[in-house]
């Protein structure tokens, strides 16, 4: 006669403890390497504690943390998709930002377009550069996938360039 899963543990730590190595081994599978697997183990762990409230009972605990971390992984594939189109880009930008005299720009030149840019793009500049979040936070702050971020920066950094440099041609 086959078993009901096993109801949720009664607490978050005895849920962590439970699965914490099957987790790991999981982890290790997916990304190849042991300390990205541990950081996809924490990043999953904390996700499950901020929605611990949400497993149910009659909920596989340890279904529903793999599926926590499958789909933190394949988030983390598609920000290197985003980070690997944007490297040309990227690179660009800083020659660009070498031939800019960024040094003379003052705090209130800065603080100026900073206002000055679109409530979306001012968003994810203050949460990734002024809160110092990663990538994946701020996409979660803000309700929006991680690779919306990544395009939201690079819209604001070329905004910024542009805001800056017509400042400076000016002065």
């Amino acid at each position: 006669m086959p078993s009901e899963p096993p109801g949720p543990p009664g607490t978050f730590t005895e849920l962590a403890t439970l699965y914490e190595a099957m987790l790991q081994r999981f982890a290790l599978r997916l990304t190849g390497n042991v300390d990205a697997a541990n950081d996809l183990v924490q990043d999953t762990l904390l996700r499950a504690l901020r929605n611990f409230d949400q497993l149910q009972p009659g909920t596989n605990p340890a279904g529903w943390l793999m599926k926590i971390m499958t789909n933190l992984f394949y988030d983390h594939l598609k920000h290197q998709k985003v980070e690997q189109k944007a490297a040309p880009e990227l690179a660009t930008l800083e020659e660009v930002l070498r031939d800019t005299p960024l040094e003379t720009v003052s705090d209130a030149e800065l603080h100026a377009a900073i206002e000055a840019l679109e409530a979306e793009l001012r968003e994810v500049v203050e949460l990734c550069y002024l809160q110092q979040m990663r990538y994946r936070e701020a996409a979660e702050t803000l309700g929006v996938p991680v690779g919306t971020i990544g395009t939201r920066l690079l819209r604001a950094r070329a905004r910024l360039r542009e805001l800056l440099t017509k400042s400076k041609k000016k002065s």
